[in-house]
Parts: structure tokens; C-alpha cells; sequence
């Protein structure tokens, strides 16, 4: 059936002159030509780099005359709190020790270790990520040295020869020559120039929590061996201080016993001058290693507050929202207590309040509005629907927006059967659901419009509790309630779950502070004062029905939710069907949020410049577009390219909330099936991809000033089948409920 037409070119976006896709073409072909030369450049830094030969050394780890000697050597630094005060305390007891630095820290806190080489202490390679892997290959490993060893030259003007290996116990914890510690990685290291350093007592204070200097003191005083050299394994910020707090009288208690603290070094045979010479001067492909690093670390810095930031939110933000649905809605629902945003409300809104929590009342008469766009599948069921409910409308329009199937030939068979109550408008296709409407808008004869896509049906109370609401003068449109007329798909159920969510929670929950950003277009009333102060609905967009919600908010309209307003409307059913839809709500709310940009933290209209357009760019836009990048982090954790535990944090909080507001989502459906909630992974690890791609496909077509069409999908005919399964009593296996219809004498 392919993709309408589109007639006026003023969309949000849009850029006639093809000037903007020139560009941007030309930016990413620099931007690429610049990281491809760029990481070519590096590639070749690192595998060209010069590394010194392995200085000539004696191992005198068995010699009594180094007996009840200990030398204290720290990893992981240097650390911002905790650094200053173990050289505080070293300094104090003038005792020496040794510092291997990873070199990620070193670029982070460089005066930190530029202050432990001045106060004499000695340093050593730890590598630059600390990661499980990173002795996977020689390379690799290589790599690593050579990156911390450049770092360490540029920030403290010496060149450390000493190295030792992450997770050492993994390895050989007993001995602290290198030459003794059996392993390929060693041989690696060695060949690099590095004089590889274990320990012979690994205190193994980074398993201890705040406050257990004792824990710690025990094991020191328990695996000391006073026949021979010590090498002590410590880190300055393990327990948070408590590594400190065990030193303050470890120190003391050893020289009280006779035991001699000492330099790493001297175990060698070497000098602090031979461990820790001065740095040559660094080359041209030095200070590119240098500055990748700046980028690398720095860049994951901010990044990694990012999603930090975001976590934070979007933890607060489902807290915050799952709360107001338990304990606030329940009662707003019942009208015992008003809206946040009606803390002073007036008679009428009273009186709005218990009309539409009485919907029996006498309501205020209604035009429905159909627009249809090549819906013969479902069109019949969609009319059926709307006439043979419980408050039949004063008047239907269907708008036939030039469909070319069979369309206007089943609109022709039925009109005769409802007479004048069924108006149907034949025009040539207008390029857009909103001109289809607005060419309909000269015709209605009451002031509330109630919108519902041809390839919906309704339930039967639907059109009298929408219209309930608006004895308030300030309603200027209610949101009724969409489900999926069928659930025969992954798809469909992916769609059931964000509905549920959407509207079982996020949407119950806005309505208090009328910040309901969205009325769908599957079933929406209106105001038609409302809609003409908002200028009719807009083309700007191609998601009219948000752009159009925006606008009343924008005029100092209430939005509304009405949940027993149910509608069942057609979804796609294949990946690409999917995808098409959801590409063109991700552009249209990029549209949105571009249009009504001006009212971003607005204090003339609050509710939608600090809650509608904020959780829009965050929680629709910005947070599902990180989701595939947290994932990648995850799996470069995995493979030990980054720290796992910066990247497993928020890839779990993630994963958690989701199975959360999917479980809230669908608890309170009175047909609720909790086995869709096992869907929730495939939800996290496919549906969020497809909205990540379309988010991705939005950028660049806004970017590039693209045309972005309304699309329509080749219809199933979902809504005639439920409608004639309810008419015959079928039951379905399908935690929806069906709308209940009578026939007509049609």
C-alpha cells in the first residue's frame, strides 16, 4: 500500500535545500576519516614504541641476612582520599615503601603521583586498566606497560622498572621475584624491560569493610615469617582507611619486635636510582600515547557520570512514579482527594470530578471522527463499535483520505444502514492523518471530538466516559485506554507491555500533575474550542496526536486519562512493520521536543518545561539510546578491556527496573498475565534495540533535514476478528478483556 504523500513541506526538520545533508555527509566522512587516522596512529605509537632491556639484578629472597626485614609495597593507586594520608603516616614513621600505579589512576590524580616519587617513596607499573585480561596476549600486555610507562614518565620524570601483576594471588603469591614466578606473563613482562614483583603475604585488605583494621592486623601478624624477606601486599584505600588504621600499629609493633622496614629495591640488589631512573625525554609518538590516554580516561570519566546521573534518575523516576500509582491514584481515581495541580480547583472542576467518576450522569453530546487511509480490513468492525455501544454519538464522520482498496466501497455499504448519524467525507488523499481531521473539523456540529483510528474498536462505555470529563471548562482532551486487539505475536506483546506500562503507571500518575504527554490517536477526546485555540491539528509533526496533546498543555489546558475508556487497535506483527512504526514515533517526538523546545524548564507553564519535555528527552529519548552502549560496555567488561564492575552497576539497574515497572505494569489488570512479564528480557535485549536503531535513524534524518512520511501498514483485519468472535461468544485466550457490542440491524 506504500507511503502517502506529503503535501505541505513546513515538518519540523524538514530541509528543502538539501543544504544540511550535504553537510552532514561531509562531517561524518571527516569524522571518520579523522578516527580511522587517529586510531591508526595510535596503533602504531604502541607497536613502535621503545621499551629499555631488563636491568641486571640478584633475587636475595632467601638470605638470612635479610631477615625480619619487611617491605610494604600498595596497589591500585594513587588514590584521592587516602594516598596523602598513608605517606602522611609512612613519612611519620620514616619508613619506605613502594607504589604500583595503574596508569588510568595516574592520568586521573597526576600530582598525586608526582607527590609520592618527591617524598621518596618508589613506584611501580600496575598496569594502565587492571583488568583480568589484560594477559590475554602478548600484545596486549605489552600495550599495557608501555601506556602506564609513558604516563608515569610524563607525570613524575621517571622511569619505574618494577611490575607487578593484577591479581597476583591468581598467580603466585609467595614469592616476590619475578624470575621465580612461573608464568608466561612473566616472561612477557621480562621482555618488555620490567623486573616483574610478587609478595610474600597478601593481606588481602580489599575484602575487608570500613572499620576492620583488626581483620586486617590479624592477618599480618598471622602469615609474617620472620626467617626471611617479607613483601607485603597492601592497598591504601582497602576498607576505605582501614588499611591505615592496621598500620598505625602494625609499624610501631614490628620495630618494637626488631623487624627493619626497607625498599623494595634493596631485595634486588638495586638502587632507587636503578628501579627509577630518570625519564628520557619523551618522542613525538610518546606524546600521541599520552594524549590518547587524556582522551580515553577522561572521556570514560564523564561518560561513566553520565550514566551515573541517568541511573540516578531513572531509579527515582520509578520509584517516584510506582509510589504515586500505590498510594495517591487509588484516591484521586475515587475523588477523595484533588490534583496537585488543583490544590485551589473550582466548582466546575469539582463538578467534572464526579461526572467522570459517575460516567451514568448525562454527558455533553459528541462527534466521533474516523480517519481512514485504506482500512477495508477493519473499518466495518471500527463503525460497528462506536454505534452499538451503551452512548451511541449524535454524529460520526469518516474521512476516506483517498484510500485506493475496497475502502469506500464497504463505507458506501454501511452508510445506508445508519443513516444520517454516519456522514462519510470522500476526498483526495491529504498526505496525513492530521489533514484528513482537520478537513472534517467545519462539519462538526458539538464541541467534543472523539478521535479513533480506523483500525480500532471500542468499548462500549468508551464515548460516555470520555465525555464525562469535560463538565470541567479546563479539560481540554482525555486519553483513553489502548490495548493490542491481538496478541498472536512477539510483537504484540512487546506493544502490551509498553502499553500497560504507559498507561497503568506513567500515564495514572502524570494525569495528578496534568503532564500527560500523550493522547493516543487509537482513542482520544477533545475539546474543539481547545483544539482551534491550538490551531487544529498540525502537520509539523507526524505524530500529530503528541504534538497536538503539547499544544494544550503549551495553552493552559488539563489533559486527562481515562483508563475505562478501552480501545483495541491493530499492531504490527513483523520486525519491519515494527520498526516503521516505531521509527516514526521516535522522529515525531524528536519533532515534538524540537517545536515546543522553548518551554524547557518554563516557569510560565511548569508542568511542561519540568516534567513533560524533560521525561520525554531523558526517559524516550537520551536513556534508551545509552541502553545499547551500556550493554557494549558491559561486554567489553567482560573481556577485560574496562573495569566490569563501572559498567555492571547501571547494566543491572537497568535490567532490574524494567522487570519491575513490567511487573507493576500488568499487576493491576483485571486480566493481568504475569507469564507476559517472562517476556521482559527479550523486551531488554531485542525491543530495546529497535528502539535504540530508531531513535539513531531520527538523529541522522533530523540531521540531514530528511522528509519523513506518515507510512501505513498493510492491515490484518485484528479488529474484525475480535469483533465477530465477540459477537459469537468466542472466548479468548488473551489476558485482554473484550469489548461487548451488540449487532445492529445492519
Amino acid at each position: 500500500m506504500g507511503v502517502r504523500e506529503i503535501g505541505a513541506c513546513t515538518m519540523v526538520f524538514f530541509d528543502a535545500t538539501g543544504t544540511r545533508k550535504r553537510v552532514v555527509i561531509l562531517c561524518a566522512i571527516a569524522a571518520l576519516f579523522v578516527v580511522g587516522i587517529y586510531t591508526g596512529l595510535a596503533t602504531w605509537a604502541l607497536q613502535s614504541a621503545r621499551t629499555d632491556p631488563l636491568p641486571t639484578y640478584a633475587s636475595h629472597s632467601g638470605e638470612e641476612a635479610y631477615a625480619r626485614t619487611i617491605a610494604l609495597t600498595f596497589d591500585d593507586g594513587p588514590d584521592p582520599v587516602y594516598t596523602h594520608a598513608l605517606m602522611d603516616l609512612l613519612l611519620e614513621h620514616d619508613v619506605p615503601a613502594a607504589f604500583f600505579l595503574i596508569g588510568s589512576n595516574v592520568v586521573k590524580h597526576p600530582d598525586i603521583a608526582r607527590a609520592i616519587v618527591e617524598n621518596g617513596f618508589e613506584i611501580g607499573n600496575h598496569t594502565f586498566t587492571h583488568s583480568a585480561d589484560m594477559a590475554a596476549s602478548e600484545t596486549r600486555l605489552r600495550n599495557e606497560l608501555v601506556t602506564t610507562d609513558r604516563v608515569i614518565r610524563e607525570h613524575t620524570g621517571v622511569t619505574a622498572r618494577l611490575f607487578r601483576p593484577p591479581f597476583l594471588e591468581d598467580i603466585n603469591v609467595g614469592e616476590f621475584d619475578g624470575g621465580k614466578i612461573g608464568s608466561e606473563e612473566t616472561r612477557w613482562a621480562e621482555k618488555a624491560g620490567f623486573i616483574v614483583v610478587g609478595g610474600t603475604l597478601d593481606t588481602q585488605d580489599w575484602d575487608v569493610s570500613p572499620g576492620s583494621s583488626d581483620v586486617i592486623l590479624e592477618r599480618l601478624h598471622a602469615r609474617i615469617e620472620p626467617s626471611r624477606p617479607v613483601v607485603i601486599i597492601m592497598h591504601e584505600h582497602a576498607g576505605r582507611g582501614a588499611t591505615i588504621e592496621a598500620l598505625r600499629e602494625f609499624i610501631p609493633a614490628m620495630k618494637e619486635a626488631g623487624y627493619t622496614f626497607v625498599p623494595i629495591s634493596e631485595y634486588f640488589g638495586l638502587s632507587r636510582s636503578d628501579i627509577m631512573s630518570p625519564a628520557a625525554p619523551l618522542s613525538l609518538l610518546d606524546s600521541f600515547i599520552i594524549s590518547s590516554t587524556r582522551l580515553l580516561v577522561h572521556g570514560s570519566s564523564i561518560f561513566t557520570s553520565i550514566i551515573f546521573i541517568l541511573s540516578v534518575l531513572g531509579l527515582a523516576r520509578i520509584t517516584t512514579l510506582l509510589v504515586t500509582r500505590r498510594l495517591v491514584v487509588p484516591y484521586v481515581r475515587r475523588g477523595w482527594v484533588p490534583s496537585i495541580a488543583q490544590s485551589i480547583v473550582s466548582i466546575p472542576t469539582h463538578y467534572g470530578i464526579l461526572r467522570a467518576a459517575w460516567p451514568g450522569l448525562r454527558y455533553a453530546p459528541v462527534t466521533v471522527l474516523i480517519p481512514a487511509y485504506n482500512e477495508a480490513a477493519n473499518i466495518e468492525a471500527t463503525i460497528l463499535s462506536v454505534m452499538s455501544g451503551s452512548a451511541v454519538p449524535e454524529q460520526v464522520i469518516v474521512i476516506d483520505d483517498g484510500s485506493t482498496d475496497d475502502t469506500p466501497l464497504v463505507l458506501e455499504r454501511i452508510a445506508k444502514d445508519y443513516g444520517e448519524r454516519l456522514q462519510v467525507i470522500r476526498r483526495d488523499n491529504s498526505g496525513s492523518k492530521a489533514g484528513a481531521l482537520n478537513s472534517a473539523l467545519p462539519l462538526v456540529r458539538h464541541d467534543i471530538v472523539i478521535a479513533i483510528d480506523a483500525d480500532t474498536i471500542i468499548g462500549s462505555d468508551a464515548v460516555s466516559y470520555l465525555a464525562a470529563h469535560f463538565g470541567d471548562p479546563q479539560v481540554g482532551a482525555v486519553a483513553g485506554k489502548v490495548y493490542p486487539a491481538s496478541m498472536n505475536s512477539i510483537y504484540a506483546q512487546f506493544q502490551y507491555l509498553e502499553y500497560m506500562q504507559g498507561q497503568n503507571i506513567d500515564k495514572q500518575v502524570f494525569a495528578i500533575g496534568n503532564s500527560i504527554a500523550v493522547v493516543p490517536g487509537a482513542i482520544g477526546a477533545w475539546r474543539v474550542s481547545a483544539l482551534e485555540a491550538a490551531g487544529g491539528y498540525s502537520t509539523d509533526t507526524v505524530v500529530e496526536d503528541q504534538d497536538l496533546t503539547l499544544a494544550l498543555l503549551e495553552r493552559g489546558f488539563r489533559v486527562e486519562f481515562e483508563p475505562r475508556a478501552v480501545a483495541y487497535t491493530e499492531t504490527p506483527n513483523t520486525a519491519g512493520a515494527f520498526f516503521r512504526q516505531r521509527s516514526r514515533w521516535v522522529f515525531g517526538t524528536l519533532q515534538c521536543a524540537w517545536k515546543y523546545r522553548a518551554h524547557l524548564f518554563s516557569r510560565s507553564r511548569p508542568t511542561l518545561g519540568w516534567i513533560v519535555l524533560p521525561n520525554t528527552l531523558i526517559f524516550n529519548l537520551i536513556i534508551p539510546a545509552l541502553i545499547p552502549i551500556v550493554d557494549g560496555l558491559l561486554i567489553l567488561g567482560l573481556f577485560g578491556f574496562i573495569d566490569l564492575t563501572a559498567a555492571i552497576t547501571p547494566f543491572l539497574l537497568y535490567t532490574a527496573l524494567d522487570m519491575w515497572y513490567a511487573i507493576e505494569g500488568v499487576a493491576n489488570e483485571r486480566h493481568a498475565s504475569l507469564k507476559l512479564v517472562s517476556i521482559v528480557i527479550w523486551q531488554r535485549f531485542f525491543y530495546r534495540y529497535i528502539i535504540a536503531a530508531a531513535i539513531y535513524r531520527g538523529l541522522v534524518r533530523a540531521a540531514v533535514g530528511e522528509l519523513v512520511g506518515w507510512g501505513v501498514h498493510i492491515r490484518r483485519g485484528d479488529c474484525h476478528h475480535v469483533l465477530s468472535e465477540a459477537l459469537q461468544g468466542v472466548p479468548r485466550e488473551s489476558p485482554l478483556s473484550v469489548p461487548h457490542v451488540q449487532p445492529t440491524s445492519a
